[in-house]
């Protein structure tokens, strides 16, 4: 992910905006026979569109540069500021302005969700973003479910009180450190489980003995590094000031 490399690493109301069934529209603006390709089913419309590109290399080209210039049209025509756009994705934008000009003769761009706050990571490679109900993660290698529940009570901390922020983090932290769910640390992988373990490292555990492992031989602090803490160094270098 392209994060704006100058923006705070805590953003209110942002608005991310995408073309519609990109690779589709596309293809469907240029005359591509599609009788076979179902638009509204997503899975097997990407399959098969993925299939088309890997026989023919020239749509690859030109799908990819449809576009980055379609959306560089966008920019553009609303006049977006370099520092307007907090990420730049393949296929859309997310900007700190809402756009005016959303459609053309061709091809639109539609606008998907409206955050109410974002949380990018120290490094600026993975952000939290919440829309006043729903958590939205992007950019974290490896993430699982009871992970994403973690996120999801990171991005409904009440960010207006800044006691109420240190605490709340402080209170996470403790609930992983003392967590006595192991599947809280289990990492889906095929049929099997990743954990980290503190002597062993990266191993490959099954169900079954998940559930009568001894949860004092995960490595709580490896989880926490690289899952937890890259948005905690964030929020407390943007609430500490």
């Amino acid at each position: 992910m392209d994060i704006n490399k100058n923006c705070h690493l805590f953003l209110r109301d942002l608005y991310s905006y995408d073309i519609t069934s990109c690779h589709y529209t596309i293809l469907e603006n240029i005359g591509a026979d599609l009788s076979n390709i179902p638009k509204e089913e997503k899975e097997t419309r990407n399959i098969k569109i993925g299939l088309l590109m890997k026989d023919n290399p020239k749509l690859i080209h030109v799908l990819r540069s449809v576009t980055n210039s379609t959306i560089n049209e966008y920019i553009l025509r609303n006049n977006v500021k370099e520092d307007d756009i907090i990420l730049r994705q393949y296929d859309g934008i997310i900007t700190t302005r809402l756009l005016r000009e959303t459609t053309n003769r061709y091809i639109p761009l539609e606008l998907r969700k409206t955050f109410q706050h974002m949380i990018i990571s120290i490094d600026r490679n993975m952000y939290i973003g919440f829309d006043g109900s729903k958590t939205s993660v992007k950019g974290v290698p490896n993430n699982y479910d009871a992970m994403i529940e973690v996120y999801q009570r990171i991005a409904k901390i009440n960010y207006m009180n800044k006691s109420m922020i240190f605490t709340t983090l402080q209170k996470i932290k403790d609930d992983i450190f003392t967590a006595e769910n192991p599947l809280l640390f289990a990492i889906p992988n095929n049929d099997n489980y990743i954990v980290y373990l503190k002597k062993y490292g990266e191993s490959q555990i099954s169900e079954n003995m998940i559930n009568v492992m001894d949860i004092d031989d995960i490595d709580r602090e490896r989880y926490f590094d690289f899952y937890i803490k890259p948005f905690f160094k964030s929020i407390v270098k943007e609430f500490s000031k």
